[in-house]
């Protein structure tokens, strides 16, 4: 079986994740590794997948995202908005306020670029 990793999450979403897919007949496995994860408060795992499964796992995925966005106003062009330090007015994907690429935090929420 070709794992392929999925990438570096904490512990107990690892964990979350592993029990979704499970129910979907699809074997996660979570690996340490020194140069990824890390140990103490903040417990970070790889999670592994098999290659063959990508497409459950991305449906999965998926539709963890949309329930958590269920509800919300989205706005799905701001979504694609960079931070491009080479132009001179950038887009915050967050709340769409336009403000100058001098300044590394969108001045409306503060999200940071």
């Amino acid at each position: 079986m070709n794992l392929i990793k999925l990438g570096t999450m904490s512990l107990d979403e690892a964990k979350s994740l592993q029990r979704v897919l499970a129910t979907k007949g699809v074997e996660a496995v979570m690996n340490h590794d020194d140069q990824t994860c890390r140990r103490g408060c903040a417990v970070t795992v790889e999670v592994l997948v098999p290659e063959n499964s990508i497409s459950v796992v991305q449906d999965t995925l998926q539709a963890q995202y949309q329930n958590l966005a269920q509800g919300l106003s989205v706005d799905w062009n701001l979504l694609g908005q960079v931070f491009d330090p080479s132009k001179e007015v950038a887009t915050c994907p967050a709340c769409g306020t336009q403000f100058s690429t001098q300044k590394t935090e969108c001045p409306d929420c503060g999200l940071c670029f």
